[in-house]
């Protein structure tokens, strides 16, 4: 896959952990993407995936919310399959996500203290399984919940992905409807965190995969005192 270059201009502060998922010599790893100059590479090639497979927006393959939010990288044997952006949101706040209807925005979370919203998830059509999406989810509610102080997360998705999204730990919040700008239905999911991480970490251990987690989370990603950030 080839992409166009992107440069970053500082280092937002996020988390640079690395998680680990082995089975018989086959490895995902997750890793966080930050606006460092050193990682345009990685910034490159989660352009490359949203622009190859991810749902067509009126949208830079990197944009502003990138960089406020917690990007994470999913490679198979070092071959870069898949991607998602978390960010860090308040049900009351207006100005993001265009998208969602009246009808969805009070289905998200009220939770005063924010969710994680995630977003762009894409992955590559030969390495879709339950395996990459429940290690992408593993690294998104350890890590954000680490680092943010939040409780709950939400997302859109289709309605015939409802069932496989519960066994990742999440439960339908609203009834499908028609997206603006979009042909297809969509509906708002979410849950607990807490849950999301024992049910998918329990998924690697009965299925014979070490689970591991190199590096931590550093002290300057603080929990946004003054509240999530916001576009």
């Amino acid at each position: 896959m080839t992409a166009s270059p992107i440069t970053g201009t500082s280092i937002t502060g996020m988390p640079k952990p690395r998680l680990e998922a082995t089975h018989h010599g086959r490895t995902f790893t997750i890793e966080a993407v930050t606006v460092a100059p050193e990682e345009g590479p990685q910034r490159d090639e989660v352009a490359s995936l949203r622009r190859e497979y991810g749902f067509p927006l009126p949208a830079p393959d990197w944009e502003s919310d990138d960089e406020e939010g917690l990007v994470l990288l999913c490679r198979t044997d070092d071959v870069p399959v898949g991607t998602v952006r978390l960010v860090r949101r308040q049900r009351e706040t207006d100005g993001w996500c265009p998208y969602l209807t009246t009808e969805l925005r009070a289905a998200l979370p009220a939770d005063p203290d924010g969710f994680v919203f995630g977003e762009r998830l894409v992955v590559s059509p030969e390495a879709r399984s339950l395996e990459v999406l429940a290690v992408i989810m593993h690294a998104a509610a350890t890590w954000t919940s680490t680092a943010w102080g939040v409780a709950e997360f939400a997302a859109i998705t289709r309605p015939a992905l409802v069932r496989l999204a519960g066994w990742l730990g999440a439960r339908q919040l609203s009834e499908p409807m028609v997206l603006p700008g979009s042909d297809g239905l969509g509906l708002l999911i979410g849950g607990r965190l807490e849950e999301a991480a024992v049910r998918t970490k329990a998924m690697f251990s009965t299925g014979g995969w070490h689970l591991a987690s190199v590096g931590e989370l550093p002290t300057t990603l603080a929990r946004f005192p003054e509240g999530p950030p916001i576009s």
